[in-house]
């Protein structure tokens, strides 16, 4: 790609209207949509009518279940009544404010460190570490971007679509594995199904080109380096250790999956105690080898699952 075309594709109004075009086609065939975006990643065909992959009936569910509960769940904001609900909203980050538009946002109210992000989407945050230095009007322009791009509708993620944008502002944590990851947060990635946590991936050392490094442990924290796949960054001189709240992180896990065929529980660990992150139900990229998809895949019974479409 050239230098030229990267710098158009990056800008908002491409951006916008690619995403107003998509919003069209997913409005008339949705599956259409799918099959684009799972062609590109997998090099095949997406199996929409005997899935057998994860990926595959994850996409089936998306089209062809009720995915209310995915929604409220993957928004930011709102997931906290679910995980309220759950009596487990202590592990969450502490809020400092929602707003409705960037106008609202008073900054005077926030500490000097906190995060600030969109509901919805991914990448739409910005960390403040110093909010004396904080240009505060440029924010506000890059916000009012963020709640004006339409998301969900690359992929075909319909339970992204149906989130009502806004802004909230949440505590700055800081690092436990500030060592073997100091240029992020390291994620703890509880893939789980049927209510059952089946491995941890770790997704660490986050650069602003959007690379990251990869790790993958069992429940006994085992690792299963093998599980993934050929493309991931994975670095065989980092070895995380057991965390020691490894059993209260993966009972939270356990307890927020319950109502879901699959779902992954994203942690951070902070002073040795496990944050809920957030709650994820369609992964943007390969992780895992074929193999270990089906084994996941496998797992999930869609003749239970009701079809409204």
């Amino acid at each position: 790609m050239s230098i030229l075309k990267k710098k158009i594709k990056e800008t908002f109004a491409y951006q916008y209207l690619r995403m107003l075009f998509l919003r069209v086609v997913v409005a008339c065939a949705p599956e259409r949509e799918v099959e684009r975006c799972y062609y590109s990643t997998f090099r095949r065909h997406w199996n929409n009518k005997d899935p057998k992959h994860l990926i595959d009936k994850i996409f089936w569910m998306e089209l062809y279940s009720d995915v209310s509960l995915w929604t409220k769940c993957a928004d930011k904001l709102r997931v906290r009544e679910y995980v309220k609900d759950c009596g487990l909203i202590d592990y969450m980050p502490k809020l400092y404010g929602s707003w409705n538009n960037p106008e609202e946002v008073d900054f005077d109210s926030l500490p000097n460190s906190f995060v600030i992000k969109a509901n919805n989407g991914c990448g739409t945050v910005r960390i403040v570490k110093n909010k004396s230095i904080l240009d505060i009007k440029s924010l506000r322009k890059k916000m009012r971007k963020w709640l004006k791009l339409p998301f969900g509708y690359s992929n075909a993620q319909m339970h992204y679509t149906r989130i009502q944008p806004c802004l909230l502002a949440e505590e700055l944590l800081q690092n436990d594995y500030y060592d073997l990851s100091p240029d992020s947060m390291v994620d703890f990635k509880v893939w789980c199904i049927n209510g059952t946590p089946q491995s941890i991936q770790i997704t660490y050392n986050r650069k602003k080109d959007s690379s990251h490094d990869v790790d993958l442990y069992d429940t006994n924290w085992n690792r299963m380096l093998d599980h993934l796949c050929s493309r991931a960054k994975k670095n065989t001189n980092v070895l995380f250790p057991r965390p020691d709240c490894l059993e209260e992180m993966l009972t939270v896990a356990q307890k927020l999956s319950a109502p879901f065929p699959e779902v992954r529980v994203d942690f951070y660990i902070v002073n040795n105690k496990p944050v809920i992150g957030e709650l994820t139900f369609s992964a943007g990229y390969p992780a895992f080898t074929d193999e270990y998809y089906e084994e996941l895949g496998g797992k999930i019974d869609l003749s239970k699952i009701k079809r409204i479409r």
